[in-house]
């Protein structure tokens, strides 16, 4: 549950690692923030590299509903969520994040199981060519809600959802993540997502919360 004391140790540890990686937050402006970056299913796919850093190449950082980190910026994560979506087409920005394999809209015979090897997978870091995350299970970014859509009359329409909470895990050590640094951010797979919805343009959708802090690096 979010709590203002909750966002207040996250500001004063934000800070502090700010300070600590060298950079000054006099001058700087902090504030609550997201890094969100999405990337395109694919069934021969087991490693996905996630965008981080506005600079990045490829077709996954064209997506109107990403949100990167400017190289002249330094984000501190505090928590990280990872979704599935399947929005109509490459260039929507009117979709549903999913914490969970539904299978009323995932409805494509095999499709919402393949989507387990995502949440079988794990994340990694690499900062500078120095691992700061190994082993990040993906597991922990499941979550099957008690309410859910059905195909009943009766039936709710939509997914019991708190977007403040599902889906999300806390980051403790917190991660810095700085915009002149070379950050890698992966998804490792055990297999690929073998079949998708039909029909549609499948993303995995990974957000990060927590701190920014403006304009603190040699990047101008």
């Amino acid at each position: 549950m979010a709590t203002q004391h909750g966002q207040r140790l996250i500001f004063d540890n934000a800070k502090a690692l700010v300070n600590n990686a060298g950079f000054s937050t006099g001058q700087a402006v902090l504030s609550q923030s997201y890094i969100r970056s999405e990337v395109a299913m694919s069934t021969s796919t087991t490693s996905y590299q996630i965008p981080i850093l506005v600079n990045s190449t490829g077709s996954n950082t064209n997506f109107a509903t990403n949100n990167l980190l400017n190289l002249q910026d330094a984000f501190v994560v505090s928590s990280i969520g990872v979704f599935v979506a399947i929005p109509a087409a490459s260039t929507t920005t009117a979709f549903k994040l999913y914490t969970y394999p539904n299978a009323i809209d995932f409805s494509t015979a095999g499709a919402a199981t393949a989507l387990y090897n995502l949440y079988n997978g794990k994340l990694q870091l690499v900062v500078n060519n120095r691992q700061i995350v190994s082993s990040w299970d993906l597991y922990r970014h499941l979550y099957v809600p008690e309410t859910q859509q059905g195909h009943a009359a009766t039936a709710t329409t939509i997914d019991q959802n708190d977007a403040t909470e599902f889906g999300y895990y806390p980051c403790e050590p917190n991660i810095v993540l700085v915009g002149s640094k070379n950050n890698v951010l992966s998804l490792e797979l055990p297999g690929a997502i073998s079949t998708l919805q039909a029909g549609t343009a499948p993303r995995i959708v990974v957000i990060l919360r927590g701190c920014l802090a403006q304009n603190v690096t040699p990047v101008r």
